[in-house]
């Protein structure tokens, strides 16, 4: 992926831990999809909730918006905290795989690095969509 678009994908993923909701964690997550257009970048961030296990993990709100929109392919991922670098966490690993099987995933810290790591890194031997054909 080139230069410019990372540097796009960093600036949503920034934007986007402007609308986490965390009052109970503090931890604010952002992420944004690049679907596979290479145009189309579709953020969300971390909604948490009183009943705990009802809040949603900012990767897989970017990825419902992104489905819902009728994108189900794409190139790249990027998340961030507030705190710095995070990663995604195993519900969200597999929600990724769902949809992409060499999707770039961007692990940002605030200041704009990151590290790549590929699914297959985060979620080896996966269980995908395939597997029930």
């Amino acid at each position: 992926m080139n230069q410019e678009l990372v540097k796009q994908l960093f600036e949503h993923v920034k934007l986007s831990l402007n609308y986490s909701y965390c009052p109970y964690s503090m931890f604010a997550v952002g992420a944004c999809v690049l679907c596979d257009d290479g145009k189309t970048f579709v953020y969300g961030a971390n909604v948490e909730n009183a009943s705990y296990s009802a809040g949603v993990c900012a990767e897989r709100v970017a990825i419902t918006k992104a489905v819902s929109m009728g994108k189900k392919s794409f190139m790249a991922l990027g998340v961030m905290s507030d705190k710095g670098r995070v990663t995604p966490c195993g519900i969200c690993r597999q929600a990724i795989r769902e949809f992409s099987k060499d999707i770039d995933i961007f692990l940002f810290h605030p200041d704009g690095t990151f590290q790549t790591k590929s699914i297959a890194e985060l979620l080896p031997d996966s269980f995908g969509p395939e597997d029930l054909e």
